[in-house]
């Protein structure tokens, strides 16, 4: 579904427009097209919890979808990596300090008897923070050859590093 804005701005991009959403869904044209599409977020899912507040498997199922949305976090940075064969760019030291407070808060549900659900996220936290740190092992000497086989399109041309420079 594609709206347009008051200064003809298509909310989403042109592929949404053949089918193409889930593809099309982050390639935000224009900052309002993103804050009309996050206020009717925030609307629908406002009223419908406003509608079932009462409802139990409601509250839990709500409640699994936030745990389970905090758990992929890293995600994204583990296909990135896979999709690049590289962790160059990547902190280090970011993904151990990811996986210390998800052993943290492991712990913490451990010892306070967290419902089952807590405890399953955040293995699942944990063990993408480990296969990350596993590809950086894997991958390091893609890394450390300072060549990406993908440009930011994930065309898998280097040629069109060459001759970049940093000002």
């Amino acid at each position: 579904m594609c709206f347009e804005t008051s200064q003809f701005y298509p909310i989403c991009h042109a592929n949404c427009k053949e089918g193409d959403f889930f593809n099309a869904f982050w390639a935000w044209h224009d900052l309002v097209s993103f804050i009309i599409a996050l206020l009717v977020f925030t609307a629908f899912w406002s009223i419908t919890t406003w509608i079932l507040i009462n409802q139990t498997v409601y509250i839990e199922a709500i409640g699994m979808c936030a745990l389970l949305t905090e758990a992929t976090l890293g995600v994204p940075q583990l296909l990135r990596n896979f999709q690049r064969k590289s962790t160059q760019g990547m902190s280090i030291p970011m993904v151990l300090a990811w996986l210390a407070g998800d052993l943290a808060k492991t712990g913490y549900f451990v010892a306070t008897g967290s419902p089952l659900q807590f405890w399953i996220c955040a293995i699942l936290q944990i063990s993408i923070d480990i296969f990350i740190l596993g590809q950086v092992f894997v991958y390091r000497k893609n890394t450390a050859a300072g060549e990406l086989p993908y440009t930011a399109n994930n065309q898998t041309t280097s040629s069109s590093l060459e001759g970049a420079t940093i000002d």
